[in-house]
């Protein structure tokens, strides 16, 4: 039923909008250099096509297609239908795939953040990819003194549900690939919860508020709520701007969230059991981030990763970033210096990565 209402919306904004500009065609890719220091490898996340425009007055599609560098196919990685304007009470509606409203960096594409590859804590959550899925999202302002905004949305699939063909086993055994993924796939495949999630309706929702302090002085802050048939997640997010001009700004970033999962208990495992032989297993994640962007061409920035599982020590890593534009924004050279945990050996170590992003097209890889 929520696929067909999705395939409807579709077809009478398409049938009958008046289409106000061409749709935008752009390709995003990168090359990754990983591990420096220790044992330097090449490899590329992918190539990224990105279809956009405006299907009438009142709404816009965007369409993402993305070419792991793997074997899997050309995938689908996002195609939604977003109703911006004309609808009562003020109310916005997105329907298709897509990524969630839920907390700050989940709706990101990896070639947006200002760092080199997601927060490991935030990836074994939500996915390696982060949480994508199919169905309907709608959103309001409130009444309030200050912008405030909620969305609550119905989707197919759950946490994680985005493996691009390959099996979560295929890539700890495949022994010619090793070398060339160990450091990039490290902390998320040991932990990554995506798979348990069921092909059931799952829910998510979002508080934001946004405040203007001064004229160069912005804040945000956030609540979300996910409820899958297995497994519920809570989450809190802020984010405070300072920007005296179009290319210098200081951002502070963080979030936090925390999985609860439903497992069956094991005598022998667990000491505290649950009702009907079931036990929580919680996991919490987050991060904080600092990044301050001098001129129009260079920034720099911290980040500290956390990840903490039931009954395991917390994992925290942090690291340092570059970012160099030579030509606006359509080219992107960034560094990342970090501590990070092998998950064989358990041991820390440091890891240099550097990476250049290159774009075609409007859609570029922005910095925050």
């Amino acid at each position: 039923m929520l696929k067909k209402l999705i395939g409807g919306l579709f077809i009478v904004s398409i049938s009958f909008g008046q289409t106000t500009a061409n749709p935008q065609f752009s390709v995003v890719g990168d090359l990754i250099m990983n591990d420096l220091h220790n044992n330097p490898n090449f490899y590329s996340s992918g190539i990224e096509i990105a279809v956009q425009g405006y299907v009438n007055p009142f709404a816009r599609a965007d369409v993402y297609l993305h070419k792991h560098n793997d074997e899997s196919a050309l995938e689908l990685e996002e195609a939604v239908m977003t109703i911006e304007r004309g609808l009562p009470f003020g109310l916005g509606l997105r329907a298709g795939k897509f990524r969630p409203d839920l907390g700050k960096i989940n709706k990101d594409h990896a070639h947006l953040f200002p760092f080199i590859e997601a927060p490991s804590g935030m990836a074994n959550i939500l996915g390696k990819e982060f949480w994508a899925g199919t169905g309907l999202e709608a959103s309001i302002f409130l009444p309030l003194p200050w912008y405030s905004n909620i969305s609550i949305g119905s989707f197919d699939s759950g946490l994680g549900d985005h493996d691009h063909g390959i099996e979560k086993e295929d890539v700890h055994n495949d022994h010619k690939d090793e070398d060339a993924h160990e450091d990039k796939d490290e902390h998320v495949d040991e932990h990554d919860h995506g798979k348990n999630e069921k092909k059931e309706k799952v829910f998510s929702a979002r508080w934001g508020h946004f405040f203007e302090i001064s004229d160069i002085n912005l804040m945000e802050i956030g609540t979300s709520y996910y409820k899958g048939p297995e497994s519920s997640l809570m989450g809190a997010d802020f984010k405070y701007k300072w920007r005296p001009n179009k290319y210098r700004s200081l951002t502070i970033q963080g979030e936090i969230v925390q999985l609860s999962i439903k497992e069956e208990h094991h005598e022998e495992d667990h000491e505290e059991e649950v009702h009907k032989g079931e036990y929580k297993n919680k996991s919490d994640a987050g991060y904080l981030m600092i990044n301050y962007q001098f001129n129009k061409s260079f920034n720099f920035g911290i980040i500290g990763d956390y990840y903490k599982e039931t009954y395991k020590e917390a994992e925290v890593n942090p690291s340092i970033f570059f970012g160099f534009s030579p030509v606006e924004e359509s080219t992107v050279f960034r560094l990342k210096i970090g501590q990070v945990e092998d998950h064989k050996s358990h041991k820390k170590h440091l890891k240099t990565t550097a990476q250049i992003i290159w774009s075609l097209g409007p859609h570029k890889p922005h910095r925050y």
